[in-house]
């Protein structure tokens, strides 16, 4: 309600209709307040100061002043993902320094992955890989989230880093550890949607953390993508690959110069409700403006006909420059793309359930 006095002085009242912000709450709309209103005008108890145009019409000069003092209540009614915490997360989980398979501080990745999800649904999926340096132990993990309706969908990332880069000290901030901090933040939401035995209103969600996607001497299609290739032939033999609607790869993706290459193997329909849910929130700048062929741990569900799309930013730094360098630290990456990012892939989730 906005609150003006006419020119005799007597105060009336004036109900602004409300516009549809991006997540569907009403905002007031400003055009109405500076339309057709004679006399002083109060915005949430201020006064609104005016000036004479030509012909003696008056115009509101406080036209800036009410939109910034409305601007409050728009924001405070969208709802945004927790960007800053991802970021947070991620600064935690990057502190753990390089986490190149067989290293120690793949130990302590693994040991913080574990104890952060000690009171959920955690599933430790441990195997042996066959690699160019001979049996490495590696281990995925898996969090579940339980929904009402039957069937999941997967969100993934990977959390190691380079075995061939272990001797410059390659943290991964963007790759490997902006992703992981994505996804236990949006832990955090459905920890809290799932509360006290509550169920998720749709499909379940799974949060999967992959350990060896990345090479171990140089990529190749057998030195590459082991957890995601173990696990895919794993849930494939025990019946589990049918049950999920879709999965949803992160990578590298907290960039502070967002810009979301479109995979050309991804699954069309998945794109479509990417590009759907991006543009709800007028991100439609940081999606899909390239094509690109990725090699990524969506591939061995791809193949097995499972629904995926990857989700990656695979142009870091000029000339793509900080990819797999030394330079790959927090530095680089933003709460505000973990926040579009969080954005769009619980949008994508709702549309899924929608489908």
């Amino acid at each position: 309600m906005i609150f003006c006095s006419s020119r005799n002085g007597r105060p009336r009242n004036i109900r602004v209709p409300q516009v549809r912000g991006p997540h569907g709450f009403g905002v007031p709309s400003v055009r109405l307040l500076l339309a057709g209103v004679k006399g002083q005008v109060f915005v949430r108890g201020v006064e609104v100061p005016r000036i004479w145009g030509p012909g003696n019409q008056q115009l509101w000069t406080g036209f800036i002043l009410a939109l910034l003092m409305l601007a409050p209540l728009s924001a405070s009614a969208q709802t945004h993902f927790n960007g800053a915490k991802a970021l947070d997360y991620a600064r935690q989980f990057v502190a753990i320094g390089p986490r190149w398979p067989t290293s120690p501080g793949h130990l302590k990745a693994e040991a913080f992955l574990r104890d952060h999800f000690k009171h959920d649904a955690l599933e430790e999926d441990a195997f042996t890989a066959s690699t160019p340096i001979g049996p490495v132990d590696m281990r995925n993990f898996i969090v579940r989230f339980p929904g009402k309706k039957d069937g999941a969908i997967v969100l993934a990332t990977h959390y190691e880093t380079n075995y061939w880069l272990k001797d410059i000290n390659f943290v991964g901030a963007n790759d490997g550890g902006s992703t992981t901090g994505l996804l236990l933040a949006i832990a955090d939401q459905l920890r809290a949607e799932t509360a006290g035995g509550k169920k998720l209103d749709g499909y379940s969600v799974w949060l999967v953390f992959f350990d060896g996607e990345e090479a171990i001497k140089s990529w190749t299609d057998s030195d590459s993508t082991y957890g995601s290739k173990h696990l895919a032939a794993k849930w494939a033999r025990d019946g589990t690959l049918p049950k999920i609607k879709a999965f949803i790869l992160a990578d590298m993706i907290g960039d502070k110069d967002l810009d979301i290459q479109h995979d050309t193997n991804s699954t069309d329909w998945l794109v479509a409700l990417v590009r759907q849910a991006a543009k709800k929130f007028r991100y439609e700048k940081y999606f899909f403006k390239q094509d690109g062929d990725m090699q990524d741990d969506h591939l061995p569900f791809v193949r097995r006909g499972v629904p995926s799309i990857d989700i990656i930013d695979l142009d870091y730094g000029p000339n793509n420059s900080y990819h797999h360098t030394a330079q790959d630290t927090m530095d680089k990456i933003s709460a505000q793309s973990l926040t579009i990012d969080g954005d769009v892939f619980l949008e994508t989730i709702r549309l899924i359930n929608l489908r």
